[in-house]
């Protein structure tokens, strides 16, 4: 059985050369590994809601599915990422009812806004965090492996390379999104120095 390491939602960045996503920083728990999710400014703002506590007027979508399960007698016992793929996150619902658990496919900005909400631990296999997990620099900055980010925001990334006269990052950009036309393996490249900077 394959090791699943627990995740809690850190931090919420917008350190993107790009109006179209923040980061959403998972840190693994008692450890020191991270892993971001690109994910739009609604999604993130749902995210921050629950995160934060804020109390709104009226029931968001996340509150009432929540309150939906508990009416039902069902519980949303854990969030499962289970595959990265061309910079897009899967993820997994585990819902309980009766002692029985299924699942269902969820986006992974919504299972994290449901995680935050609920208090459902967030996991993750171990071998996949590996591949996809972002390192401090001595600046400050993280470094974002490109296999996390979407292909948008790898085309306006390698756009503002071009410009900056950094061929060589737009070249390994391109390449990234090159592999990803017609792939169906997870994370096709694995370059462990094909980062961007989160400045």
């Amino acid at each position: 059985m394959k090791k699943k390491i627990e995740l809690e939602v850190a931090e919420i960045l917008n350190r993107m050369p790009s109006d179209l996503a923040l980061v959403i920083l998972l840190r693994e728990k008692g450890g020191t590994r991270c892993l971001p999710v690109l994910v739009g400014p609604l999604e993130a703002q749902a995210i921050a809601i629950g995160m934060y506590r804020y109390k709104m007027p009226r029931p968001g979508t996340h509150d009432l599915y929540l309150k939906t399960l508990e009416t039902f007698d069902a519980t949303l016992t854990e969030v499962n990422i289970y595959r990265i793929k061309g910079g897009v996150f899967h993820s997994h619902l585990f819902i309980e009812k009766d002692s029985n658990v299924s699942y269902i496919d969820s986006r992974t900005s919504d299972a994290l806004a449901l995680a935050v909400r609920s208090g459902a631990p967030i996991y993750i296999e171990e071998e996949l965090l590996d591949r996809n997990c972002v390192r401090l620099e001595s600046s400050g900055a993280y470094s974002l492996p490109i296999t996390t980010a979407s292909t948008e925001v790898l085309k306006e990334a390698m756009a503002q390379a071009v410009a900056s006269e950094n061929y060589e990052f737009a070249a390994r950009l391109r390449d990234e999104i090159n592999s990803r036309t017609g792939s169906d393996d997870d994370n096709d490249i694995n370059n462990d120095e094909s980062d961007a900077d989160l400045t």
